[in-house]
């Protein structure tokens, strides 16, 4: 029983670091997430994980909406309308969609191929227009899990070929045909293309301070500090390497504690993903697109959803869940 909650020692570790370097200001809003976030996290551990796929549809039902309505009253936030404000409390609707999908996506495994489809691009569709490509990116890891699971191993080859054709697609209409690209994806996509121009020509101050800063070990200032770019700040105080060596330590855990279950595998991805990115991001090697690093950056939305995956990891009854 104790074995399970190892995991948490890690975490909670990475969220003490993440506290102690936060500015005054932001400390307590911080520390109150992650009090909510431990309490869900526990109380999700105790219940079985049948009981909680029994609402798998409300909770999708639910994330679709919230998805409709912040397109509509969204905040406005760095080019992108991702959040509702609610009092002083700003939610962001696309972070508690993973937790929708992926339960659904367990409920009903067996579903039509083509219902199967809808109900996995229908919120990235809806992601895509706010837009927040990374979430997009942590949806499409959910939908590319389950759909390599349902297919036959010699049609998984032609998938891969269909993915790569995409993306070499989307490569050629940035480059040479900016236009037909608009009219595909709308507006909006000028925002992402933006992003990915500032890459290719150098020329992005946020990413650009934060290298500085980690080089110099001279903090600079640049938007987004505390959130994407914490690690920047970190490493700007000799303290990243810890932080690196303690999400290492929680990949470790994953693969020890709940290496057969489908619930852990999908979670270690996608915690691995957003890490990964984000650090590749503040050291300057990938375009920026949103990507926080989980359990450190500040922000309520990321931290509460990855304490909520990580409470479906260790609940009652994932056993079951095997990858068999």
């Amino acid at each position: 029983m104790i074995k399970k909650y190892l995991i948490l020692i890690p975490i909670l570790l990475l969220f003490i670091i993440s506290i102690i370097y936060l500015p005054t200001n932001l400390k307590y809003k911080q520390l109150l997430w992650v009090g909510i976030s431990f309490l869900l996290c526990f109380k999700i551990s105790k219940i079985k994980l049948n009981k909680i796929l029994k609402y798998s549809c409300l909770y999708y039902l639910i994330g679709i909406i919230l998805l409709i309505i912040v397109l509509v009253i969204g905040k406005i936030t760095n080019g992108s309308k991702a959040w509702l404000s609610i009092g002083f409390i700003n939610i962001q609707p696309s972070e508690f969609m993973k937790i929708a999908l992926l339960l659904f996506n367990l409920k009903y495994k067996r579903i039509n191929i083509h219902l199967f489809n809808l109900y996995n691009i229908l919120p990235m569709i809806l992601i895509f227009l706010e837009p927040d490509t990374g979430g997009v990116i942590t949806l499409l890891i959910i939908y590319l899990y389950f759909l390599f699971r349902r297919i036959k191993k010699k049609y998984k080859k032609y998938l891969i070929i269909m993915l790569l054709s995409i993306i070499l697609l989307t490569i050629y209409l940035v480059i040479f045909n900016k236009e037909l690209l608009i009219n595909i994806f709308g507006s909006s996509i000028i925002y992402r293309l933006d992003r990915l121009t500032n890459f290719i020509r150098d020329d992005n101050i946020q990413s650009t301070n934060a290298l500085i800063s980690i080089a110099t070990s001279k903090l600079l200032y640049f938007p987004e500090m505390f959130n994407d770019f914490y690690i920047s700040y970190l490493l700007s105080k000799n303290i990243c390497l810890i932080v690196i060596i303690v999400s290492c330590t929680i990949s470790i855990l994953f693969i020890l504690i709940k290496k057969n279950t489908i619930v852990s595998r999908i979670v270690f991805y996608m915690i691995l993903w957003q890490c990964f990115y984000n650090l590749a991001m503040n050291l300057k090697l990938v375009p920026v697109i949103g990507i926080p690093y989980l359990f450190i950056s500040y922000g309520g939305s990321h931290i509460v959803t990855s304490m909520i995956l990580i409470g479906l990891t260790i609940s009652k009854g994932n056993k079951s869940m095997n990858l068999a």
